[in-house]
């Protein structure tokens, strides 16, 4: 199925045409034997070497997707509240049904289940290995307060937590 994918594209048709005239014009010219097979030869050869490239970028890339899938966690304790009026309490939730506004718990240990903004410590310190993301040795401290620089890349945000970094401290 992945090789058959490979060759369903416009310019890889365009290729596969132009080897069957190169043919028909060998044939013509009344070239014989293996000169005539030369160019379409080459012409295969290549859509061949293509196609295996393809097929093992393809395997590679839904292998990587599914490793980053087990990195990503399960479940998260979450602050809601059952309905208007009514005081929120902490549940188990699956990561995936978080939804913006969520307030999160995360507590050492626990993988981060999605991009979160620190709102609040209880703790006197909170690290998260951000290894995955940034190739880091060290943990990173966070706090809430927000960062002060204009302009910093995501990873230097010290209020932000990713998903899938680890809670260290």
């Amino acid at each position: 199925k992945l090789v058959i994918k490979q060759f369903d594209d416009l310019l890889v048709k365009i290729l596969l045409v132009s080897a069957v005239v190169s043919v028909g014009l060998s044939i013509a010219n009344g070239e014989t034997g293996a000169s005539a097979w030369i160019e379409p030869s080459v012409i295969l050869l290549i859509l061949v070497a293509n196609a295996v490239v393809g097929v093992v970028t393809e395997r590679n890339a839904e292998q990587a997707i599914e490793e980053l899938k087990q990195l990503e966690a399960e479940n998260a304790t979450v602050f809601r509240s059952r309905g208007p009026g009514e005081p929120g309490r902490l549940s188990i939730v699956e990561a995936r049904d978080l939804v913006p506004g969520d307030i999160v718990e995360v507590t050492v240990g626990c993988r981060v289940p999605a991009d979160l903004r620190v709102i609040e410590v209880h703790s006197s310190t909170l690290r998260v290995d951000q290894a995955l993301l940034t190739g880091e040795s060290t943990s990173v401290e966070k706090t809430a307060r927000r960062t002060s620089v204009a302009g910093a890349v995501y990873q230097d945000k010290t209020c932000i937590l990713f998903g899938g970094t680890v809670v260290c401290a």
